[in-house]
C-alpha cells in the first residue's frame, strides 16, 4: 500500500510538474501581451530618454579616459532598454498582423523569433515605416550594446 501511494505520488508529482511547463508559454504570452498594452509606451518614452543621455551626455563624456568605464557601462545597459523596446513592438507587430500562432512560433525561437517575425510580416503586409522602425530599433540595440562595450574596455587599459 506504502509504495503504491509513493508511485501515485511520484506520477502526480509528475504530472504536476508536465502541467507547469505546459502552461509556462500560455503564461509568458498572456504576460507578454499585457506588458506590451500597458508598458510600451512608457518604455518608447524611456528609450528616448536613454537617446538622448547616451548621445548628449554620455557619448561627449567619454573624451575622459577616467569616465570611459562608467559611460561605456551605462550605454551598454541602455541597449537592454532599446531590446525591451524592439522586443515589445516585434511581439505586438506579429500578434497583430499573423496572429498567436506565429507569435508561438516566434517564441520556440528562445523568445527572440518574434522580432524576425514581426520583420517578415511588415515587409510582406508593405507596411514599411513599421519595419523600418523596427529595423532601426535592432541596430540601435546592437550598435549601443557594442558602442557601450567599446567605450568601457578602452577606459580599463
Amino acid at each position: 500500500m506504502v509504495d503504491t501511494l509513493k508511485q501515485t505520488d511520484g506520477a502526480l508529482f509528475g504530472i504536476v510538474v508536465l502541467v507547469g511547463i505546459l502552461a509556462l508559454p500560455v503564461v509568458f504570452i498572456l504576460g507578454s501581451t499585457w506588458a506590451a498594452d500597458h508598458l510600451l509606451s512608457p518604455l518608447i518614452a524611456i528609450g528616448w530618454l536613454a537617446v538622448a543621455l547616451d548621445i548628449l551626455i554620455l557619448m561627449p563624456l567619454s573624451i575622459f579616459k577616467r569616465l570611459r568605464g562608467f559611460t561605456g557601462s551605462v550605454i551598454f545597459i541602455s541597449s537592454y532598454v532599446f531590446g525591451l523596446v524592439t522586443w515589445l513592438l516585434g511581439f505586438v507587430l506579429t500578434y497583430s498582423l499573423w496572429g498567436l500562432g506565429a507569435v508561438i512560433i516566434g517564441l520556440l525561437f528562445f523568445g527572440g523569433g518574434v522580432i524576425p517575425m514581426a520583420l517578415l510580416a511588415t515587409m510582406l503586409k508593405g507596411l514599411w515605416d513599421p519595419f523600418s522602425t523596427l529595423l532601426v530599433l535592432v541596430i540601435i540595440t546592437f550598435a549601443s550594446r557594442a558602442i557601450g562595450f567599446s567605450i568601457a574596455s578602452s577606459g580599463s587599459e
